[in-house]
C-alpha cells in the first residue's frame, strides 16, 4: 500500500506591487493553521517519508511550518515543476517516484485540489465532496492505493481516508 498526502500551502499575503507571485509569504493566519495541521499530523500519525515541495516562497514557509512534525530522517526536495505545472506534471512527478510508501506534495491551487480530488475514487462521501468543490490553503488529504509501486497509481484509484482542513479543527 502506497500512502499520498496532498498539501496545499498555507494562507499567503498578496503580491506586493512590483514583487513576483512567486516570493509571496504567509500571513500570519497561514503560520497559526500551520501549528494546527503539525498537531494533527502528529496525533495521526500522518509522516510521509519523503516530501516534494514547490520552491516558492511560501510553499517553502508551509514545509517549514509543519517540519516540527516531519522526523529529519524525511528526503525533501523541493521542484519549480510544483510551482507552474499542471494536474498531468503533478501526477507524473509522483508516479516517477519510486522510493518509500509513503509520499507528500506541498504545492498550489487549482492543482493540489484538482489532484486530491482526481485521484480519490473512492472514501467517505462527505470528505469526497468536500475536497472536489473547495480546497482551502493549508488543507492535506490522505490518500491510499492499494498497489506498491508509485508508477501504478491512477486517477481514480486511490481511497481518502482523510482530509484535514484548518478551519475545521
Amino acid at each position: 500500500m502506497l500512502r499520498l498526502f496532498v498539501m496545499r500551502h498555507a494562507k499567503s499575503s498578496w503580491a506586493a506591487p512590483g514583487a513576483r507571485d512567486f516570493d509571496r509569504e504567509l500571513n500570519e493566519r497561514g503560520n497559526l493553521d500551520l501549528n494546527k495541521v503539525s498537531k494533527v499530523l502528529v496525533e495521526r500519525n500522518y509522516i510521509p517519508e519523503e516530501i516534494y515541495c514547490s520552491s516558492a516562497e511560501r510553499t517553502r514557509q508551509t514545509f517549514n511550518g509543519i517540519s516540527p512534525a516531519i522526523p529529519d530522517t524525511t528526503q525533501i526536495t523541493y521542484t519549480e515543476k510544483l510551482y507552474s505545472s499542471g494536474l498531468d506534471d503533478y501526477i507524473a512527478l509522483i508516479q516517477a517516484h519510486d522510493r518509500g510508501k509513503s509520499l507528500m506534495i506541498i504545492g498550489h491551487n487549482p492543482m493540489c485540489g484538482a489532484l486530491a480530488s482526481s485521484m480519490a475514487g473512492h472514501g467517505e462521501p462527505s470528505l469526497m465532496e468536500e475536497i472536489a468543490y473547495k480546497y482551502p490553503t493549508a488543507t492535506v488529504s490522505v490518500i491510499d492505493f492499494e498497489c506498491e509501486n508509485w508508477m501504478d497509481i491512477a486517477k481514480g484509484e486511490g481511497t481518502l481516508i482523510d482530509c484535514i482542513i484548518p478551519s475545521s479543527l
